[in-house]
């Protein structure tokens, strides 16, 4: 095997025709952005480390294997026997331009030694940067060799029910919208604070988790035996306070909780609308915002002796490749169902211990050997995230019993399919796929209900799954018990005093009980909700955007019976005092529409309007589009990688053409090293060569500094100047140019 240099790849890339052009640029999209001039730098483009690390990522094990045996061979200057190259997989390291077959020799006469070297060459010729590459990610990843010896995955045998997986999907989805509507509930009142370094902390967690015995241990709960499960942990552990951070990353990358002025997390203006929501459209959201978020895997577990978690929701947990790794795991467990004859096969076994660190077997089956199989690259570098994806798509209801459930299978319907490019900065591939899952999950989830039946203990059971509204209205003044679609609530004084401290009065509590209960009310509670109401002490306070006066009874029982003011939010205060929601504007234009006479005080500043109500934006399935988020609320600046953009057909045959037309230019050295600053000084950095960097001022003045790079990180490179054997700081995005100028290694180096 042949290492090419610039020359011999200008001369390999002269030979192409268009077809083949056409071919190197749809399969390597970064090569297209922006489209090159001429040959010339389309090879300086595709000899780059960069494009060729992002190319390495998609080969499958075969392919990745063959070239590093090539590679391995063309090192120890052994030729490669033809029984080990494949020739489909060959054809396709060439069409990718990794590979190129070697130039026939020629019929001229030759000397002895030139015939000798054409005997020994293997056939094949790789870019010259090729050997490094390959050498330093087996040195990064040293699980990446055993993983492209392994044998080609086979299907697991057995089957799941599909009732079984349909209804354990269906459960985790009730309990993550209970959960996260207890969340916006809790934070609604208290937001959850930001350490000054950013993020929640863990005593934040703790205080959330205190404020609700849904995630921690209710009164009397070990009374009779174990905690409840919850979250997926024992209730009150750690393992549930860290996955309470897993729904704040949630509910934010979904855009449910936002910063307010006092830098706390509170829920924003699309909380409320999500709250009033058919719960098919909260899932869909909630997906959503999942799907595309560029944040690190979001589950986190509680503290324990040998780990210690990043504070939520805190910058540092950003991560560009996110959406393409839950890309990639959802594809492949879709590609092994459709391929399996069963409607449900065995994908993984899962094993997060909720006391200790996962190990080796967090994650096993044929989903990870797939991944390994046709992403070794990819399973090798983030093969300790996996576990926890899988986690997250559980949770969402993605996945369940151990293999893709219907809800998971309804979103890769005919969204983001396999020659989708991945990674991409918008949640538009997804689309279709989402609103197949809403329609599916809307025909799936039981109908909810109104009503409960309160007995004569003090609690209240619900006829079913409550609606939103109920729920809320319910757990305002009393205490949820137990997880499930089917909740129980407890009433206390505690309850009682928060339900009035939110704004309840004795009066409305048992109005909307007497309303809602199916059964009477017993004696007991009615006296309960009365010596509560009597005993708490507490200030009120409520909205208000205008007063009415109203001297005549009668008018002010048909001001309050009217049916067009009926949304406005009146309220008695006093004999004949009335306060409104609504400004003062709104309120007038109503009376005035209803009949009333009425006159407006010039001492009453106009207020700010607020909307009376009527049906929220998607809260319809004709609305359905409106759940689905184009951009994460993560992503503050649209950033795309040129690498994750899909390649347009009548494009890459026009970028073909004018590079057949155009045919070379003289190469230059400086243009080179330009355009592939990283790859240069890896290269550098490994081999302790001496390089030349050309620097920008932020004057715009540039000047060289020469001597050999020590390290390399967070946007910087440390080099050792040759001069006065100091050591310099220069910031990547500063250097122009970089050259290696062909000076011995530093006698630093040479240690």
């Amino acid at each position: 095997m042949t290492l090419l240099n610039l020359e011999s790849l200008l001369d390999r890339l002269s030979r192409w025709d268009e077809d083949q052009l056409a071919r190197l640029l749809s399969v390597r999209p970064d090569l297209l952005h922006q489209a090159p001039g001429d040959l010339t730098v389309l090879a300086i483009r595709m000899s780059s480390e960069t494009s060729i690390r992002a190319h390495l990522q998609r080969l499958d094990a075969p392919a990745l294997r063959l070239l590093s045996t090539l590679t391995r061979d063309a090192a120890a200057q052994t030729p490669t026997p033809a029984s080990e190259v494949d020739p489909e997989i060959a054809a396709s390291l060439e069409t990718a331009g990794l590979l190129f077959a070697a130039a026939e020799p020629s019929t001229t006469p030759e000397t002895r030694e030139t015939r000798e070297a054409l005997e020994t060459r293997s056939g094949w010729e790789t870019p010259a940067r090729m050997p490094h590459i390959l050498d330093s990610l087996q040195a990064q990843l040293p699980q990446l060799p055993a993983l492209l010896q392994a044998d080609p995955p086979e299907p697991e045998d057995g089957a799941v029910s599909t009732a079984m997986v349909e209804n354990a999907s269906l459960s985790v989805i009730s309990d993550l919208l209970d959960d996260v509507a207890e969340l916006l509930g809790l934070l609604a009142h208290t937001p959850a604070a930001t350490l000054r370094t950013g993020g929640v902390g863990m005593r934040e967690l703790r205080r959330i988790v205190a404020q609700s015995t849904r995630w921690g241990a209710a009164p009397g709960a070990r009374r009779g035996g174990a905690p409840e499960p919850g979250l997926g942990a024992s209730v009150g552990s750690d393992a549930s306070v860290g996955e309470i951070g897993w729904l704040l990353e949630l509910t934010a990358s979904s855009g449910l909780i936002e910063l307010n002025d006092a830098q706390a997390w509170a829920p924003g203006r699309l909380a409320e609308q999500w709250s009033t929501a058919a719960r098919e459209h909260q899932h869909q959201l909630l997906v959503s915002g999942w799907l595309i978020a560029p944040r690190a895997p979001m589950l986190l577990r509680g503290p324990h002796p040998t780990s210690r978690i990043a504070p939520t929701l805190a910058l540092d947990r950003q991560r560009g490749d996110a959406e393409a790794l839950r890309r990639v795991l959802l594809q492949t467990a879709g590609e092994l169902i459709a391929d399996a004859a069963a409607p449900r096969t065995p994908l993984y076994a899962l094993n997060l211990p909720e006391d200790d660190l996962p190990g080796t077997d967090a994650l096993r089956g044929a989903l990870l050997e797939r991944l390994a199989w046709d992403r070794p690259l990819l399973r090798a570098r983030v093969g300790h995230l996996l576990p926890w994806l899988v986690r997250e798509a559980e949770r969402l209801g993605l996945f369940a019993v151990g293999t893709l459930s219907t809800a998971g299978l309804a979103l890769l319907d005919s969204g983001a399919s396999a020659d989708a490019p991945e990674g991409a900065a918008s949640g538009t591939p997804w689309a279709e796929g989402l609103r197949r899952l809403a329609v599916q999950l809307g025909s799936s989830l039981p109908s909810q209900v109104d009503t409960i039946l309160v007995q004569s203990d003090l609690t209240a059971i619900a006829t079913g799954s409550l609606s939103a509204p109920s729920a809320t209205a319910l757990s305002d003044f009393a205490q949820r018990e137990g997880h499930g679609a089917v909740p129980t609530f407890r009433f206390s004084t505690e309850s009682l005093h928060r339900g009035l401290a939110r704004g309840w009065s004795a009066e409305s509590m048992l109005s909307w009980l007497q309303k809602h209960s199916l059964t009477p009310l017993p004696s007991s509670l009615s006296t309960q909700i009365t010596d509560a109401a009597r005993s708490w002490r507490g200030v009120q306070i409520a909205p208000a955007g205008a007063w009415l006066r109203v001297t005549d009874a009668e008018q002010r029982d048909a001001l309050m019976l009217h049916p067009e003011l009926s949304g406005l939010g009146l309220h008695v205060l006093g004999e004949d005092v009335l306060i409104c929601e609504a400004s003062p504007a709104a309120l007038e234009q109503a009376l005035t529409i209803a009949g009333f006479n009425s006159a407006r005080t010039t001492s009453s500043a106009p207020a700010q309007s607020r909307d009376s109500g009527g049906p929220m934006l998607g809260s319809s399935p004709e609305h359905t589009a409106s759940w689905t988020l184009e951009a994460s609320p993560w992503e503050h600046s649209r950033v795309t990688s040129p690498n994750q953009l899909a390649p347009d057909v009548e494009e890459v045959a026009a970028a073909a053409s004018a590079l057949r037309r155009a045919g070379l230019a003289a190469p230059s050295s400086e243009s080179s090293v330009a355009s592939d600053v990283i790859g240069t000084l890896r290269s550098a950095l490994a081999g302790r060569r001496s390089v030349t960097l050309t620097r920008v001022s932020p004057q715009g003045s540039t000047h060289h500094v020469t001597g050999v790079p020590t390290g390399m990180n967070a946007g910087r490179v440390r080099i050792r100047v040759r001069e006065d054997e100091g050591e310099a700081i220069v910031m990547l995005h500063r250097i122009a140019a970089v050259e290696e100028s062909g000076a011995q290694p530093s006698r630093e180096g040479e240690r």
